[in-house]
């Protein structure tokens, strides 16, 4: 597939950006400035960003706990997406979800349930608006592959291809349900993708470090239920660089073969490499754009540190409707 400078550019923009946000994260966790958790998506990006590529006003998207960062692709803001983190008045939800419960509607970006696969039925119900409007938009799904195996989520399936609805369920296979291997936990190599015939719809497997790779095979399935023929599956084979959450020492997992990941399959440096060889961008303009970047996030957590929390009294606000 030929592609434009503007495109290449586009993609490592947000390619960067959802790294040095899923760092950052690390980072400021370390500090001891993050009153929750923190489930890092470092080595994950391209599976989101090449998807991501193919959206278009009006989809919907329903993100899971691991590379939050890919909302700020899709429109957060740095200070509400730090607010949030934080547990500041200035986040998503005032502070009161923290970084698995980052929604903006405005963005299309559906919110997220911490049970982990139970929320599987929201980007079908966001199709069904979709089917009603008579639109040609879709309703993404991400999940793991650990989540991948409950049972609400089959059930979104099974509705989804009953009405031929467009949602396009994306499977993030890094490898681990927490600390449980795929190789332990699912009967079929492609936890997801292995499944879906079963429903009717069709499937694509790719490497999802290759964020190029990644786009192509998405647009493929995103193209199938943009035309109006149901839902599709991708599921993109990655590795998950850091533990579950920060503080998780791994003890269930190689590492070495950590380490030979990071070395040999790193979606971002990998991509650079190409870029750099090809003359779209050079050495210099990454790297200045690696200390802009990082100079607006700190800026933004500067301005989140100092913003307001809630008070006792306001804690309970919005929990009714």
């Amino acid at each position: 597939m030929e592609y434009t400078k503007d495109f290449l550019v586009k993609i490592h923009d947000d390619l960067l950006t959802t790294r040095m946000l899923e760092q950052k994260l690390v980072e400021i966790y370390a500090e001891g400035k993050v009153p929750g958790h923190i489930h890092s998506g470092a080595g994950q990006e391209a599976s989101y960003v090449g998807v991501l590529a193919t959206r278009k006003p009006g989809d919907y998207f329903k993100i899971g706990h691991r590379v939050i960062a890919a909302t700020c692709v899709l429109g957060n803001p740095l200070d509400t997406f730090f607010g949030e983190i934080l547990a500041k008045k200035t986040g998503n939800a005032g502070g009161r979800g923290g970084v698995n419960h980052t929604g903006r509607l405005c963005d299309g970006i559906l919110g997220m349930s911490g049970t982990l696969g139970c929320d599987a039925g929201i980007p079908v119900g966001a199709a069904m608006t979709i089917e009603a409007e008579g639109r040609d938009n879709v309703a993404f799904f991400f999940v793991g592959d650990g989540a991948a195996n409950r049972g609400p989520v089959y059930e979104a399936m099974t509705l989804a291809a009953d009405w031929k609805l467009p949602v396009v369920f994306v499977c993030i296979n890094n490898g681990f349900a927490i600390s449980t291997p795929t190789t332990y936990s699912s009967p079929v190599p492609n936890v997801l993708a292995d499944k879906a015939a079963g429903f009717n719809m069709p499937s694509l497997v790719v490497d999802g470090t290759d964020v190029l790779a990644t786009y192509e095979a998405a647009k493929k399935m995103v193209d199938y239920t943009r035309s109006g023929n149901g839902p599709s599956v991708l599921e993109c084979k990655c590795y998950r660089w850091r533990g579950h959450f920060e503080g998780d020492q791994c003890a269930y997992r190689d590492g070495a073969v950590t380490e030979q990941q990071i070395e040999e399959k790193d979606c971002l440096k990998l991509f650079e490499q190409k870029l750099v060889e090809q003359g779209v961008l050079t050495e210099e303009q990454i790297a200045k754009q690696k200390a802009d970047f990082d100079q607006e996030m700190n800026e933004s957590i500067a301005r989140s540190e100092a913003a307001p929390e809630m008070t006792p009294d306001e804690i309970y606000d919005y929990l009714y409707v």
